[in-house]
C-alpha cells in the first residue's frame, strides 16, 4: 500500500548514525514495503548500502550521482507501484510504536486524504494551531478537525504556508508536484533562500507562499495527534563539502 523514496547524501561520518537509527525505525514500522533510495554520492556509499541492506527487505538502491534533486527522486517515484508513498529526508526517526503508526495511516488512507504532514510535528501539535492560528493565510480556519488518531484540516487551513516534503503522499499527486517544479522552477517569483537545483530546499521553496498551501485550497490534509517522526537535527548535512 505504500512505500518509501529517499534521495539524500550523508558524507558527515556523524551523520551515520542518525541515518541507522532513522532506516531501523521505519524498516521495523514498514516491514513490507518497498524501499526506492537513490544515495548521490560516492562518500560513504558503501557504509550507507550496507545500512539498508542489512535492514531493508524489499530494498532497490540506486547510486546515480546526476545532481538535479528533482529528476532523480522523480525516476524513483515513477517505479512506485504503490497508491501511497512517503518522502523522507535521512533524518527523521519514527517515534511511535508501530501500531500507532498503523492506526494513522488506515485513517489517513479510509477516508481518502490527500497528504499526511510529517515534518516539524512539534510545532504543529500546538495547541494555537490545533485552535486555529494560521499565520501564513487569511482564510479563517475553524482548527483542526479531531479525529481517532490524528487531526483533519484543509490546505486552506493549513498553519504550515509550504509545501513540506517530509510527508505520506498519494503517489500520483506527488508525481505531479515533481513535474511541475522540474518545469517551472526557473520562473519562480518570490524569494527562495536557498534556489539550489541539487537540493529538495529549492522544491520547498518552490511550494510556499501563494504557491504554498494558499494555493492548495481544498488538499485534505491530516496530522498525526502525536510526535510519531521526528527530525535529528543534531547533526545538519548542508553539502556534499560539509
Amino acid at each position: 500500500m505504500i512505500s518509501i523514496v529517499q534521495n539524500f547524501i550523508c558524507t558527515k561520518d556523524e551523520r551515520l548514525k542518525v541515518l541507522k537509527d532513522s532506516i531501523i525505525s521505519l524498516s521495523t514500522k514498514f516491514p513490507d514495503s518497498e524501499f526506492i533510495i537513490n544515495y548521490n554520492s560516492t562518500i560513504n556509499l558503501d557504509k550507507v548500502y550496507s545500512l539498508y541492506k542489512n535492514n531493508v527487505k524489499n530494498l532497490k538502491f540506486y547510486n546515480n550521482l546526476e545532481p538535479e534533486w528533482a529528476n532523480v527522486t522523480l525516476s524513483l517515484s515513477n517505479e512506485v507501484k504503490t497508491p501511497y508513498l512517503i518522502c523522507l529526508c535521512e533524518d527523521m526517526v519514527v517515534k511511535s510504536n508501530k501500531k500507532k503508526v498503523n492506526a494513522c495511516i488506515k485513517e489517513f488512507i479510509d477516508n481518502d486524504f490527500d497528504y499526511m504532514l510529517l515534518c516539524k510535528l512539534h510545532k504543529y501539535l500546538e495547541p494555537q494551531f490545533i485552535n486555529g492560528y494560521t499565520p501564513y493565510n487569511q482564510n479563517k480556519s475553524p482548527g483542526y478537525k479531531k479525529l481517532n488518531n490524528g487531526y483533519f484540516y484543509l490546505g486552506k487551513h493549513a498553519p504550515h504556508k509550504r509545501l513540506s516534503l517530509d510527508a505520506l503522499y498519494k503517489t500520483e499527486w506527488w508525481k505531479e508536484r515533481l513535474s511541475e517544479f522540474i518545469l517551472n522552477h526557473h520562473k519562480c517569483t518570490h524569494d527562495i533562500p536557498i534556489r539550489d537545483i541539487r537540493k529538495p530546499n529549492f522544491y520547498e521553496g518552490y511550494y510556499d507562499f501563494n504557491n504554498g498551501m494558499a494555493r492548495f485550497t481544498d488538499l485534505k490534509c491530516y496530522i498525526p495527534d502525536e510526535i510519531i517522526i521526528l527530525e535529528i537535527e543534531d547533526v545538519k548535512q548542508n553539502s556534499i563539502l560539509d
